[in-house]
């Protein structure tokens, strides 16, 4: 076997349990079902997918809303292969939450104070400590990045 795959199996039941526990806090934080979850996520990853580097990377150091960039309901539907109908249901509950917010006619955000919310605080702490076990798990491998 080549050493591109080098214990590949066992590197995959690390990112899946690291994957489960995510499903995991991410549906303890929101109190709903998955798909809400990943809307939710795909949603405020979108809004500051052109952040990069150290920048707002402390906990508290949230980006402001000025810097999120909205993106649409089709655009988040898109992202995670589901229904149209599905995404915008999601994003309705979201408001009426008060965890998603509407920017004019360019799409929605999820604004700095959803993400201040001690619940969502918690979830980041929780998997920043899931990440960092899964990073762990993989150096005892000896699995790098190439």
């Amino acid at each position: 076997m080549s050493d591109e795959y080098h214990d590949a199996r066992a590197a995959v039941r690390c990112a899946t349990d690291y994957i489960l526990r995510w499903v995991e806090i991410a549906n303890e934080a929101h109190g709903v079902d998955i798909v809400y979850s990943l809307v939710y996520t795909t949603l405020w990853a979108g809004n500051v997918s052109h952040l990069r580097g150290k920048v707002y990377a402390e906990i508290d150091d949230i980006p402001p809303d000025e810097e999120r960039r909205p993106i649409t309901i089709r655009q988040v539907a898109d992202s995670l292969g589901l229904p149209y109908e599905t995404v915008r249901r999601r994003v309705v509950e979201m408001l009426k939450r008060g965890v998603a917010k509407k920017v004019g006619r360019e799409g929605f955000i999820v604004p700095g104070e959803a993400l201040a919310r001690p619940e969502m605080v918690n979830s980041l702490r929780r998997s920043h400590a899931s990440l960092t076990r899964f990073l762990k798990e993989l150096k005892a491998l000896g699995v790098e990045a190439t």
